[in-house]
Parts: C-alpha cells; structure tokens; sequence
C-alpha cells in the first residue's frame, strides 16, 4: 500500500513540477548548511539509513516538495468548500453594513448607470454614487416623468408633455421640446431618442438626435399602420423596431417592423427593412439585447430576431400558460407562470435567445418588482425581498426592517443596496 501511494505521489509531483524546488548549482559548498536542515520525520529519517550526504539531501528536497503540495491542496479544497458553500446556500439573514440619510421626494424613481445610480422625479433629475453622493443635478419641472436608459446614457420626458431631457454620467448631454404631446420614449447609447407622440387618433413615431434634430417623421394611424404599442432603438442609435396593434373585423393581431437609418436602409421605402405579422397575439414589449439582436414578448411567449441590417426571425417560444411576470438582461429571459401545486406561489422559467429552455423551478415569493441584474433575480416588496441565481435558485430571502423603494445589485460579495424613503442601506447577507 505504502508504495502505491508513493507511486501516485510520484505521478502527482510530476504534474505539479512548477512547485519544485530550484536545484542549487553550487551544492558541494552548501552541504553542510543543508546538512542541518535535514527533517527529523521519522519516515525520512528511515529511508535515510545508509544513503550518503547528496542523497540525503535530495530526499530532504523531496518531502519538502510533497509538504508545499499538500498545503495547496488543501487551500484548494478549503477555497472550493467555501465557493460551493456559497453557491448552494440559502441566505435568510442579513446586516446593514452601512446607512446614509436620502431626503427625496415622494415618487422618486432610480436605475442604475454603471457602478453610479440616476434618480428622477417630478423636479428634476441627478446622479449619485451608490453611497449617496452627489455627482450632478438638473432640474426641470414635470408632471409626470417617464424615462428610459441604455448603458450609460438616459432620457427623461415629461408623458403627456412635451420636455425631454438626455444625459450621462457626465450630466446633461442635450434636450428640446416637441410639438405633440409624448407617449413613450426611448434612447440608444448614442443619445438618440424615438418618441411616440399623439395627435387625436394619430400617433406619430419619431426620431431625435439628442440636441432635438429631427430623424424620421412617421404618421400611423390604427386602420392604416396600426397602433404603436412599444418601440426600440438600437445601442448604436441606427435602427429602430416597433410593434404595431392591428385589428381587422374585431380580430387582433400585431406587426413587428423594423427601420434603418444607416447606409442599409437608405435605398428602402420610408427605412423599412423588415417586418413580421403575429396572428391573435399582442406583443406589448419589444427591446434590442444588441446591436444585431431584437426580442419581442408576447402574451404567448417571445420570438428573437437575429441579423445587423435586416433582422430575421430566428427563434421562438410559445406557451399555453398564462405569463403572471416578465424579466431580462442581456443573456437570459425569465418567465413566472402560477405555481404547479398549492406548496408553490409560481414556477419560474430561464430561457437563452436562443429559445432554449434553462432552468424551471418552482419558487415562493412576494413581489411588487422584479428585475434581472448582473446574473441575479431581485423579486421585492415594500417589505420583503428574494434574490435568485441566473438558474432560479434561491439565494436569499428575508424580512426587511424598513420600507423597500428600490434595490439593486452591483456584482459585490454578498451585497446589496437596498434604497428606502428615507436612506441608501448597504447590507450584506448571512
């Protein structure tokens, strides 16, 4: 037995020969210093017996090379406990790890910009750092203000108004009015904006450079184009996908269509460069995951369009069950059906764009919100709040002390920040 081990011993030292010793070339003249060093474990000092100096040392060598061996193995084990510890466990307790006073209006309303946060309300806009700083501060004055957000850049506009206002995290990057009142806005990372505007019972779906240039003018009416539901630019500001509600003799159905702005659009009738019909479907939320890839949710399921200038259908998912909740990043979409038993409030489903299924698991929560973020579900409430893994593991669960306005999750060990009325709470779980 004792040789089989040394064998495996052997072949392991091999394998790990970055960790030996470097041989001393002047050995002769460091024998007696090496001599004294020699180890008195009693297995060494056995197979010792009759060998001479040189191979003496050269054991010593050895079993100090099997001890450095050992220590590491065991850091790797006690470091791969640790992350499969961390990975499987079900937090249910937490600690403020830091709290600093937020005096905000009621209604104020937060999204994340890199590792800095945009707050907005019906005064005005800034942006702090996730310990509350501030960093800059525009003010405005909106009744009720919606916004949207891509990447770093963000766009403000007064719904039912006519203000809009574009930013970074370097503070205001432009803004103008429009002539119609706004219905919804979005915004590329360029700062392009795509407004829909309402004029009585036409509706108009418009495109702004961020200093108010005009890009592109379309009148749509329901007989004719139908109605604009939801719209999209790309990051890059050069495409722009909407989703039309049509109905025809009392029967639903919707079209995606696709706009380019760039050189492969120019030749094309009004920039259209591709669109797809939906029978009996309504598709209220359509979004760019990237420049080249486009995701339209359904009351049914969702369908992928694939392709830079002209995008294609290229997957697509269809359920028979009712859809009680809908996230996303930029990797995966997440789907709440109602649970499969009593024991279970929903069954939770992870698709890639791909349309392949994930994940399914039948989880319990609360939630008022819920967002995917950096590879993690936040389902919360006023008062409780769950984090899910990227597979829909549960992560953490618990209570929270105070009263929840928002909560977000910047990649940190272990940490959240957790916003209330009246604080930004820094915790972390345990």
């Amino acid at each position: 037995m004792n040789n089989k081990w040394r064998e495996k011993s052997d072949r392991i030292l091999e394998k790990l020969h970055f960790l030996r010793l470097d041989e001393d070339p002047d050995l002769d003249e460091e024998i007696q210093i090496e001599e004294t060093s020699l180890p008195s474990d009693g297995a060494v000092e056995g197979e010792t017996e009759g060998l001479g100096l040189r191979e003496k040392l050269a054991l010593s060598r050895k079993w100090l090379f099997r001890r450095r061996v050992i220590a590491v193995l065991l850091v790797i084990c006690v470091a791969g406990g640790f992350a499969l510890y961390n990975s499987i466990h079900e937090f249910q307790d937490y600690v403020i790890t830091s709290s600093v006073p937020n005096e905000v209006s009621a209604g104020t309303k937060y999204e994340t910009a890199g590792k800095n946060l945009y707050r907005y309300n019906t005064d005005g806009i800034s942006c702090v750092t996730k310990s509350n700083e501030l960093k800059w501060s525009i003010t405005y004055n909106m009744q009720a203000p919606i916004a949207d957000i891509c990447g770093n850049m963000m766009a403000v506009a007064e719904q039912q108004g006519n203000q809009i206002f574009v930013v970074n995290e370097s503070g205001l990057v432009g803004s103008f009015e429009t002539l119609l009142p706004i219905l919804r806005i979005r915004v590329s990372g360029q700062g392009v904006v795509a407004a829909v505007l309402q004029e009585g019972d036409i509706t108009w779906v418009n495109m702004y450079r961020a200093d108010g240039t005009s890009i592109m003018n379309d009148k749509t009416t329901i007989s004719d184009s139908g109605y604009p539901v939801d719209i999209d630019v790309s990051p890059d500001g050069q495409k722009l996908a909407v989703s039309y509600l049509k109905t025809d003799k009392g029967i639903i159905s919707s079209e995606v269509v696709f706009y380019h702005f760039g050189s492969a659009g120019q030749a094309e009738d009004d920039h259209v460069v591709g669109r797809e019909s939906f029978a009996d479907v309504v598709i209220p939320e359509i979004y760019f995951i990237s420049n080249s890839r486009c995701a339209a949710i359904s009351d049914r399921g969702f369908v992928v369009f694939r392709g830079g200038d002209a995008p294609k259908k290229a997957a697509s998912v269809e359920f028979a069950e009712e859809i009680m909740g809908c996230f996303h990043d930029e990797d995966r979409i997440g789907f709440l059906f109602r649970g499969s038993s009593e024991e279970f409030d929903y069954r939770m489903e992870l698709y890639n764009y791909s349309g392949k299924r994930k994940a399914s698991r039948d989880i319990n929560a609360e939630f008022e919100k819920i967002r995917m973020e950096n590879g993690q579900i936040l389902m919360y409430s006023d008062r409780k709040c769950s984090v899910f893994t990227g597979s829909g593991r549960l992560r953490f669960t618990a209570d929270y002390e105070k009263e929840i306005a928002d909560m977000f999750y910047f990649s940190e060990f272990r940490r959240y920040l957790i916003i209330t009325r009246d604080s930004f709470d820094r915790i972390r779980i345990s």
